[in-house]
């Protein structure tokens, strides 16, 4: 489980301490920094998953995402966004900077400063540091408990995690690379017109949902036939009353169907409304038959009558018997039936001069 999370330098975000708890809900007004506490802990996943980078770049790059209130411009400090995370067996830092000017076209890529992965509990110590990194070189303990360095070329444009080869001689770096890579974000499903989602889709066994719901029928299916169908049912019927939903399999074509009661004819993704296929990705994603350790929702509201909110509200409660939740939200609402079922960290933000500010609060 994650215990902390620390951002500097990101967006709105000049410097923040979060503690988690198994469920967590950040809540405030548009404009507040909730979604950028949400992508930097994302951009801690990219790292894992070797697309740092990348993920900046859709960002708008490190010029666009480095904090620049009125303070940066007086500020003595080294210019770096530091983005960490302590769990209950590791803690994880990564400093970036702008590079050194130099004659590239490349001069505003990231570029990794340090690089730290400490064991749990020890406060930092030296000897708990099973990777240390600064610039392009890096120490690592290996299997056999000894620290080394490691020998073979490190860009600095990107994590260690991206670059490690070997993986099995570093086995706690290996481990925290793994753990991080499976934290899952779920921000907007692709309900437009002509999305996959809408369409028949060649179907495989799915026991996740992917980030933007194009396999929602066959990982609807997958739940059906490998576990948690009832829990499903159960959400599905409060939100939908007097409607039932099965999948077609037509040579190999899955497609997710809506019956409800006094139609002729069951209805397909194609006609549903956003505010259904939303709700049917949700549901699918929290109760995966592979639940993840960690799972990142930004306004699952959105779309969403309000008459759905307690059974949104009672998918959440579910998913949180398995699975650490962060959830940003714009409704008090949901918070409250929440809140009436369970204990939870409650944050809202405001912001300040450009600044996000928090005030923690406890349901």
């Amino acid at each position: 489980m994650i215990k902390q999370i620390q951002i500097q330098n990101f967006r709105s975000v000049r410097n923040l301490e979060l503690e988690l708890d198994n469920l967590n809900i950040v809540f405030g007004p548009n404009g507040c920094g909730k979604s950028n506490i949400y992508k930097a802990i994302q951009l801690l996943s990219a790292a894992a998953n070797g697309n740092f980078s990348q993920f900046l770049s859709e960002e708008g790059g490190l010029e666009n995402v480095m904090w620049s209130g009125q303070a940066a411009l007086t500020s003595r400090a080294k210019k770096r966004m530091l983005l960490s995370c302590e769990t209950t067996d590791y803690e994880y830092e990564l400093q970036v900077g702008f590079p050194e000017p130099l004659v590239s076209m490349f001069n505003l890529d990231p570029k990794f400063k340090e690089e730290h992965i400490w064991l749990s509990g020890h406060r930092r110590r030296p000897s708990a540091c099973v990777l240390q990194r600064k610039y392009s070189a890096a120490f690592l303990t290996n299997v056999n408990g000894e620290k080394s360095t490691y020998s073979k070329t490190i860009y600095e444009n990107e994590s260690v995690f991206g670059q490690l080869s070997d993986p099995h001689l570093y086995p706690e770096v290996s481990q925290v690379r793994e753990s991080m890579r499976n934290w899952r974000f779920y921000h907007e499903f692709n309900i437009s017109r002509h999305s996959a989602l809408r369409i028949p889709q060649v179907g495989y066994r799915s026991p996740v949902l992917a980030s933007d719901g194009s396999n929602l029928a066959a990982a609807f299916q997958t739940l059906v036939e490998i576990g948690g169908v009832k829990e499903m049912e159960e959400i599905l019927d409060s939100a939908f009353p007097d409607c039932r939903f099965f999948v077609e399999n037509e040579r190999s074509r899955f497609t997710l169907l809506m019956q409800k009661r006094g139609l002729i004819r069951p209805l397909s993704t194609a006609e549903l409304s956003d505010g259904t296929l939303r709700f049917l990705c949700l549901t699918v994603a929290l109760l995966s038959p592979r639940p993840p350790a960690f799972i990142a929702l930004n306004e699952p509201e959105n779309s969403l009558h309000p008459q759905m909110l307690p059974a949104l509200a009672k998918l959440i409660i579910e998913a949180s018997r398995y699975t650490q939740i962060w959830l940003t939200s714009h409704s008090p609402v949901l918070a409250e039936l929440i809140g009436k079922e369970i204990a939870f960290r409650f944050y809202e933000l405001e912001n300040n001069d450009g600044e996000t500010k928090i005030r923690e609060q406890n349901f």
